[in-house]
């Protein structure tokens, strides 16, 4: 029998459910969690995101569970979604929007499995590429280093920073250290020049890694994360990149976006805007909701219904990137998936995949606007061979609030607007 396998429509019946997809599936859920956040430009700038697909069957359990690290380190962070953050940095950012439209950088983003979607950096003179995962939920930027311990299995996996070969890296004699629930990320911050997408920033602060906890960053293909939430979730207070891409003057817009291709490809998994807003990406406008807590891109949620049963609401709720499932309260969690039709079996929901496509949409109000998932995105559908699994993406870690990660935000194009204390959401086009 496959990894995949059909999963029984007879509440109970669990003879035809394989321990593999047992497994697999609860991995994918540990994957929950890591987000995308860039910086605003003097001209908009494209960033490529990448996308791994999977070859076998085996490739995927493999890349789920790295995920497990990630979304640990939200799970522990989300303390500071319960706090308000007045961010004040002294410049008054709201008058640095033009009349007319600018220019803007657009990073293109690879995508693996709809799980994560990671871009290319540079770090260095010459420049040492990486490929990081851009993560609205964070706010530190760290790579594996060349010094990190031989033992260290990720760390030699991947690309490594290597200090005495850049001729403008400056030490910094300071340690740091990020926890996950399966261990902590080690090294030392070092300061040294990042270049995304062409855009050099002078002076960044950032970690290289010495150590990574056990098995969790290891067969993934991104190096290190680049987060790009707000500096009051840093580690040691570290000024984010995105920081200091505005103040630096490398964008003259301090707002990023997303465009998050489901099912893309490595080369096709979507792009991150950065200075400004790429219209041809949108159908229409934009609807804006006001950051209501700075830490995450948190904002406030009218009402979450499902064939006209409300679920929840009102709600407070967070867009990030860099999770892959939506995370739901502890209040709407065991309601949504019974409203389904979800079968509970060893800690998942299953979804009899016969009844998919008959199944009425979940809509999110907020903003004034309605947004909609069809059944055949908040239900995720795996094969293998002739045998479908189909499963809830709707997801619990213990939070009191929504966390909207890939599945809600690859439906849309997400702007994250720092200068206007504000996050975007549009159809695409």
């Amino acid at each position: 029998m496959g990894l995949f396998s059909l999963v029984p429509d007879t509440k109970g019946d669990q003879s035809y459910f394989p321990k593999n997809c047992k497994f697999l599936i609860k991995m994918f859920k540990c994957l929950i969690l890591l987000v995308v956040l860039a910086v605003v430009s003097a001209e908009i700038h494209r960033i490529k995101i990448h996308k791994t697909q999977p070859k076998k069957s085996h490739h995927v359990a493999r890349h789920i569970a790295k995920k497990v690290a990630i979304h640990v380190l939200k799970h522990e962070l989300r303390h500071w979604v319960g706090e308000t953050f007045n961010y004040d940095d002294g410049y008054d950012y709201s008058n640095d929007y033009p009349n007319q439209d600018t220019d803007y950088t657009n990073e293109e983003l690879g995508n693996s499995m709809n799980m994560y979607y990671y871009g290319e950096i540079s770090i260095g003179t010459p420049p040492q590429y990486f490929n990081v995962v851009f993560d609205t939920g964070s706010a530190n930027l760290w790579i594996p280093s060349v010094q990190c311990l031989s033992t260290d299995v990720a760390c030699q996996q991947h690309n490594q920073y290597n200090s005495s070969a850049s001729s403008t890296f400056v030490a910094v004699n300071e340690n740091f250290t990020i926890e996950y629930g399966t261990g902590s990320v080690k090294g030392y911050l070092a300061t040294d020049t990042v270049t995304i997408n062409g855009l050099a920033i002078t002076g960044q602060t950032f970690g290289e890694a010495i150590s990574q906890p056990g098995s969790s960053f290891t067969d993934v293909e991104f190096d290190g994360i680049l987060g790009m939430g707000f500096q009051q979730i840093a580690i040691d207070y570290v000024v984010p990149p995105f920081y200091n891409l505005y103040e630096q003057g490398l964008i003259d817009q301090p707002v990023f976006g997303f465009y998050l291709a489901r099912n893309g490809t490595s080369d096709e998994g979507g792009q991150l805007t950065l200075g400004g807003t790429d219209y041809n990406l949108i159908d229409g406008d934009l609807t804006y909701v006001p950051v209501t807590k700075q830490g995450y891109w948190q904002f406030a949620v009218n009402q979450i219904t499902w064939n006209g049963t409300v679920v929840s609401g009102p709600v407070q709720a967070i867009a990030d990137t860099g999770t892959s499932l939506i995370v739901v309260p502890a209040d709407a969690y065991t309601k949504i998936n019974e409203l389904i039709g979800a079968i509970y079996i060893q800690g998942e929901w299953y979804v009899p995949c016969s009844t998919v496509d008959s199944l009425p949409v979940i809509t999110f109000n907020f903003g004034g606007t309605n947004f909609d998932l069809p059944p055949s995105v908040y239900i995720q559908t795996y094969n293998e061979g002739e045998y479908d699994s189909c499963v809830s993406t709707f997801s619990y870690i213990g939070t009191e609030f929504w966390i909207l990660g890939d599945v809600f935000l690859g439906q849309f194009y997400t702007e994250f607007d720092f200068g206007q204390n504000r996050v975007g959401f549009g159809n695409l086009a």
